[in-house]
């Protein structure tokens, strides 16, 4: 058996075989997209893995490394052969292979739950199913309700210490209930690469937040133009700072500059075991839209000592 990527005049029949489980109208959609994103770069060709056989492709899967040391996979699909568990296992030995080669050191399927079903094939391959990602969002202009003044004071991303603020993010994600399985894989570095991969250029909404001459929690809001709004991406406050409200009071941050900035709405993601979070969140006006179950891989082992980042020293 062969696992070779999928050559140019086979790319659009191998997507039609990963989107097989979407009626018509949707699966041409969705290969449409994809042959459009790797069109223009968005998406590497080169993930996309087939196996043949004489009557054309009986298998295929498509991967996407991701800045930070990360990589997105969507479950293999293959036809309805004897060998089929033998070419969907094929397909992801390749495709992880292909992953950690340039770098990856976890994996994760994000799949609707109406599509939990073929996730088979990666658990039989390490992936486990760690957690349900739950999807909250909130109308920018929606009333804040009486923010009071806050004790918290801020600085942005491209004003503060570097240092400060890289060991700031990293002691946040001390006790995580946000996906702990991930904790300690990556390196600061790392972890800042994969949230700057999210900003783009712009970390105007990036800030390292103060109690006093302390830092002690991290705020990354980046502008997501999907939503035509903004989306919270990172929110952590250290662990000796916790259980005083000073997560509310970052959320407030976020919540008060998308509405002077008249964004349309704030979007983010939350752990569903994170019981607290969602709480909050729904404190402040957020609602659930959407959930995905979430697949995760991990293929390193965690390092001893974190080193600080690049150019901090």
């Amino acid at each position: 058996m062969h696992v070779a990527a999928a050559r140019l005049e086979d790319r659009e029949a191998a997507l039609r075989l990963v989107f097989l489980h979407f009626d018509a109208g949707e699966r041409e959609k969705r290969v449409a997209n994809a042959l459009r994103l790797m069109e223009t770069g968005q998406l590497n060709p080169e993930g996309l893995f087939v196996v043949r056989d004489g009557a054309g492709i009986s298998g295929a899967m498509i991967c996407l490394p991701i800045r930070g040391a990360g990589a997105l996979v969507w479950p293999p699909r293959s036809s309805d052969l004897p060998d089929a568990v033998a070419i969907e296992n094929e397909l992801i030995h390749r495709a992880v292979s292909w992953l950690q080669q340039r770098g990856a050191k976890l994996g994760q399927a994000l799949l609707d739950p109406s599509e939990t079903h073929l996730a088979r094939p990666l658990e039989r391959n390490g992936f486990r199913n760690v957690t349900t990602l739950c999807y909250m969002r909130r109308a920018a202009d929606q009333a804040l309700g009486g923010i009071p003044h806050g004790r918290l004071t801020y600085q942005r991303f491209g004003c503060c210490d570097r240092a400060t603020f890289a060991q700031t993010l990293l002691r946040t994600y001390e006790g995580s209930r946000d996906c702990p399985e991930v904790n300690g894989v990556r390196t600061i570095d790392e972890i800042l690469d994969g949230h700057a991969a999210d900003a783009g250029t712009n970390f105007e909404h990036w800030w390292l937040a103060f109690d006093g001459s302390k830092p002690v929690g991290v705020l990354l809001v980046t502008e997501s133009a999907e939503w035509q709004g903004w989306e919270v991406a990172y929110v952590g406050v250290v662990p000796e700072a916790r259980g005083r409200g000073l997560g509310r009071e970052l959320m407030q941050q976020a919540l008060a500059a998308a509405r002077t900035a008249e964004t349309k709405q704030l979007t983010l993601c939350v752990d569903a075991r994170n019981a607290p979070a969602i709480a909050l969140y729904r404190g402040l006006g957020f609602a659930h839209y959407d959930e995905r179950a979430v697949y995760l891989a991990v293929w390193c082992e965690k390092p001893r000592d974190e080193p600080l980042p690049s150019g901090a020293r």
